[in-house]
């Protein structure tokens, strides 16, 4: 596969860089690799899960997109274009069945030898962000900018990927089931990684609503890719209504509270009272 150099032209680097850690305190990378709802280690008013990192993963392993199989003379198609996933707080209990639907998912198709015998919910996709007395289901909203204003219609995170490692596969091409139908895929080959970039989870996170977590074998970025138009979270939640798939009418950053700010409106909803902790 051909080089490919940065939009600033720097060089790339031939191998992630080791980022010494400091001996005290957390910083806000640690934190980001930490942070994953329904992990391990709850606190109210927050989570934060344990870190849990495989063996990396051999250069060039990621999954080739053949293109997708059109479905049968008047059969009509599972996998929708179009569509956005939202969540309904009323209706959500926070069991994080969807959390380990995709986790599982995800896990097996891209990791199967690493994780034949284990069970790791930073796989997931989709978060549960556990507060106090509200659980808040995070993920990628499919917010994009706004080209009157901000000169893009990107995606905030593929606009600044120096890489151009955030994709958006077309229909007709990806893997059935997994990412395709116009939506969302990183690029593995292209992905500097957590240690050597991260700026789209930190344009995510200061701005949007920090939908973007990491690949915890490659420390490559990933992002709900809506499962190529069949999100698995949908069909493994056992609440009516809590995950909605639903033809997307807003722009996505109209649901992309960040979580903590979602949590304090939830709660003052409910309960008509400020969060206090």
């Amino acid at each position: 596969m051909a080089e490919v150099k940065r939009r600033d032209e720097a060089p790339k680097p031939t191998k992630e860089p080791e980022v010494e850690k400091p001996s005290g305190g957390v910083s806000r990378r640690d934190f980001l690799i930490g942070s994953g709802a329904g992990v391990a280690g709850l606190v109210i008013g927050g989570v934060v899960g344990n870190r849990v990192i495989g063996q990396p993963a051999a250069t060039g392993s990621a999954p080739v997109a053949p293109v997708a199989e059109a479905p049968a003379a008047g059969e009509a198609s599972t996998y929708l274009a179009g569509y956005n996933l939202i969540f309904d707080a009323v209706q959500c209990t926070g069991c994080n069945n969807c959390v380990v639907a995709c986790a599982e998912k995800y896990a097996t198709y891209l990791h199967p030898e690493e994780t034949a015998n284990v069970m790791n919910m930073e796989f997931a996709r989709i978060r549960t962000m556990r507060f106090q007395y509200i659980d808040v289901m995070n993920f990628c909203g499919y917010c994009t900018l706004f080209e009157w204003a901000e000169g893009s219609a990107e995606y905030p995170c593929a606009a600044v990927c120096p890489e151009d490692a955030i994709i958006t596969v077309p229909e007709g091409e990806g893997v059935e089931g997994y990412y395709g139908m116009g939506y969302k895929w990183i690029d593995q080959e292209k992905c500097l990684g957590i240690d050597a970039c991260w700026r789209c989870a930190e344009i995510c996170e200061d701005q949007f609503a920090s939908g973007i977590s990491f690949d915890p074998v490659n420390r490559k970025a990933q992002v709900c890719s809506r499962c190529g138009g069949d999100p698995e979270c949908v069909k493994a939640c056992p609440e009516f209504g809590a995950l909605k798939w639903v033809p997307a009418a807003r722009n996505g950053r109209f649901h992309a509270f960040i979580p903590s700010d979602h949590a304090e409106l939830l709660y003052r909803k409910i309960y008509n009272h400020v969060r206090e902790l």
